[in-house]
């Protein structure tokens, strides 16, 4: 492994013993800050290859800090296909002039999960050549996951806002129409030449009915009446329950259910229709079949339902339209629909969470909170 940059520390030029020692324990210290600093320092030579890169590169790319030195094009490779072009564009026009460059792009980690980073470089010049460029790149991952949420958080409540109203204003009209309509009904003769396109009115309006209460349902605030469940026993009569569909779709289901978990504080029943609405709705585009593994687990204060192998025939799910009535839903089905059923994990405590993978394949998180009776045990 290189050595990082270090600070010329004998300014006198003396060789005093004492400062000898002082010198090389503060490059000790030195040594240790970059080591042991949850960010990766690096320094390169002005043709890109690796001169040092401090080990917490494994955590940001899973790479070791000798893997990286070995290979000549590893900071090109990694840089996520999509920022490429415009990072190598920055870099060149900023290394030209000298300057210094802030940039945030993605990168590939070795997993092939796609990471956020910043990178500031610093280029070292000598008679007006670069020598050599010293820099630091900070993962940011986390707070671009946050800053996500935070977006996609604003934008449900301004679409939830909007859906409630479009749906009042269509449902007032709709009452007196279809009052209307049934008034008509009552007192026309069987016979009458306009019955039959009465009927198709009643059809009509009495599907827009449906189709607006069922708009109005998905954002109503649910009444819960927790008692204590066990989460594996409600998956795996939810399962059970679908079972026909799955062999129907040719799907394969894996169970992974953890004998660790506690009972929780649910509404078994209302719980239990939600995981079928939201298991019913992320099958939707695997009619060609396939594996689809569920598993459950304790993690710290939080159960964690992870729904995984969804295949992405229809495109990736889209965590934002998903919450809303109707999303891959061809037909009302009697079941309580997508907005409900996420409304129930949240109003538990909980969390659904949508991870598209780059293999077309998606994962469907679910959290629920553990009392706090059982986290003290």
């Amino acid at each position: 492994m290189g050595s990082p940059p270090h600070p010329n520390l004998n300014l006198s030029g003396r060789t005093d013993p004492d400062q000898t020692l002082e010198s090389e324990d503060c490059q000790q210290r030195y040594r240790r800050l970059f080591e042991n600093a949850p960010v990766v320092a690096y320094s390169l030579d002005n043709q890109l290859r690796t001169l040092y890169i401090s080990p917490y590169c494994l955590k940001v790319f899973g790479y070791s800090d000798e893997e990286v030195q070995k290979d000549n094009l590893f900071w090109d490779n990694h840089i996520h296909p999509e920022d490429r072009q415009r990072v190598r564009h920055n870099r060149e026009l900023y290394l030209e002039e000298g300057k210094g460059l802030t940039l945030e792009y993605r990168i590939i980690h070795r997993d092939q999960t796609v990471r956020h980073i910043i990178n500031h470089t610093i280029p070292i010049s000598h008679n007006n050549r670069i020598q050599c460029i010293d820099g630091f790149i900070f993962d940011i991952t986390a707070r671009k996951h946050l800053e996500d949420q935070l977006i996609l958080t604003e934008r449900i409540k301004v679409l939830n806002d909007m859906s409630l109203g479009v749906a009042h204003e269509i449902r007032n009209p709709l009452t007196s129409i279809g009052g209307f309509a049934r008034l008509l009904d009552r007192r026309m003769t069987s016979d009458d030449p306009g019955r039959a396109h009465l009927e198709i009115i009643l059809k009509e309006v009495s599907r827009l009915e449906k189709t607006v209460n069922r708009v109005l349902d998905g954002f109503k605030r649910i009444r819960l009446h927790p008692a204590p469940a066990d989460i594996n026993a409600i998956l795996t009569k939810v399962l059970n329950q679908l079972n026909h569909e799955f062999h129907h779709m040719g799907i394969q289901v894996i169970t992974r259910l953890s004998n660790k978990i506690p009972e929780l504080e649910l509404d078994r029943h209302l719980v239990e229709e939600g995981l079928r609405s939201i298991i019913k709705t992320t099958i939707r585009g695997m009619e060609g079949g396939g594996d689809l593994t569920i598993t459950s687990a304790l993690n710290h204060r939080y159960v964690i339902i992870e729904i995984d192998g969804i295949h992405l025939n229809h495109g990736p799910l889209d965590e934002c339209q998903m919450f809303f009535p109707f999303y891959r839903e061809p037909a009302f089905d009697g079941g309580i629909g997508i907005p409900l059923s996420q409304q129930i994990i949240s109003q538990h405590g909980g969390n659904v969470v949508i991870r598209n993978g780059n293999d077309q394949r998606a994962t469907l998180v679910i959290t629920l909170p553990i009392p706090r009776s059982s986290q003290r045990k």
